[in-house]
This record gives structure tokens, C-alpha cells and sequence, in this order.
């Protein structure tokens, strides 16, 4: 009924929406291109941050001054551990290579309070949706593409509960700022 190159009505878009082939599909990041070769690298290097995130996040449940908190930042700890796992599956997926297991120690304790840490968190998560965005970009097959997505998404949610704990504690801050008044 349509050419193949219109989609169905958006009224948002304003008209029938282009149906864009993948090879054709406009780039809305701002984020650089890379090839999949360097998106292999980045999921390599990735394997690397999200073990680094999983042992930061120990660091924060400890620091935590709720259960509530802790479970928080546990369902996160864990969301991290199946990333390196993915991660790892799809480096090999793409190389054939098996990557060696973690050699990281948590030794090195972190000094800075827990909401300056909660605003580390935050930050490093969304940094890792930009990161993830990327290699996205490159993934030539469904399952891949899955895989990342699920692993972004996740990224996502991980910001927005650690802008509910830094929430939390900013307002109980105010709160005992003002019960000592």
C-alpha cells in the first residue's frame, strides 16, 4: 500500500515514518562511529569495568546505613556479575577466544564517604550506557544485539536507583537538618 520505505502513521513524527534499513539508519548519538573490531575491544575492556563495578558496589553495600539500601545496591552487584558473564560469552562469540577469569583484588579500600560514592556510582552507570550505545551501534547479529540491549537497559535502571539513594539520603539529610533546628 505504501512504499517500502514508509512505515506506518506517527502522529509524533508527523507523517508516515521512514522505514529505514540498518545500513541506511540515521545516527541520533552524538557518540562517535567505531568499527567491530574496536567494539570488540571496548567489550573486552568492558569485561574489566564490570568486574570493577561489582567489587565498588561491595564497597557500598558495606557503607550502606539501610537494609533497604543494601538490597539495592546487592540487585545491582548482581546485575553486574551476569554483564561480565554476557560480556565474556559474546567476546568469545566474536574472537573465539576465551578471556582469562578476573584477577582483580578488592584490597584497595575507598576512603570517600557513601553519597559521594552513590554519586560515583551514578555517574559510572551512565557512563556505561554511552559506552555500551557504541558497541551497540556495531552488533551485526539479533542475539548480540539482544544481549547488549538487555545489558544497557540494565545500566539504565542501575542509574535510577542510585538517583533514589542519593534521593533518599539527600532528603534525610534535610530531615535531620531540621529536626536539630
Amino acid at each position: 500500500m505504501y512504499p517500502d520505505y514508509y512505515n506506518m502513521y506517527n502522529p509524533y513524527y508527523g507523517g508516515y515514518e521512514p522505514n529505514y534499513r540498518s545500513s541506511e539508519l540515521p545516527q541520533f548519538n552524538s557518540g562517535e562511529i567505531i568499527t567491530l573490531n574496536q567494539a570488540i575491544a571496548l567489550i573486552k575492556q568492558s569485561v574489566g569495568d564490570e568486574k570493577e563495578d561489582e567489587m565498588f558496589y561491595d564497597i557500598l553495600i558495606e557503607q550502606a546505613p539501610t537494609d533497604k539500601e543494601k538490597n539495592i545496591i546487592k540487585s545491582i552487584r548482581n546485575d553486574e556479575r551476569k554483564h561480565n558473564q554476557i560480556l565474556r560469552e559474546l567476546y568469545y562469540e566474536f574472537t573465539g577466544q576465551i578471556l582469562p577469569q578476573d584477577t582483580l583484588s578488592n584490597n584497595e579500600k575507598n576512603n570517600i564517604d557513601y553519597k559521594s560514592n552513590l554519586e560515583k556510582a551514578l555517574f559510572g552507570e551512565l557512563d556505561a550506557v554511552a559506552k555500551y550505545r557504541k558497541i551497540l551501534g556495531t552488533m551485526p547479529s539479533g542475539n548480540s544485539y539482544t544481549l547488549l540491549m538487555s545489558i544497557m537497559t540494565d545500566e539504565l535502571r542501575h542509574a535510577s536507583k542510585y538517583n533514589f539513594l542519593i534521593h533518599l539520603n539527600h532528603r534525610g539529610a534535610i530531615w535531620k537538618l531540621q529536626d536539630h533546628n
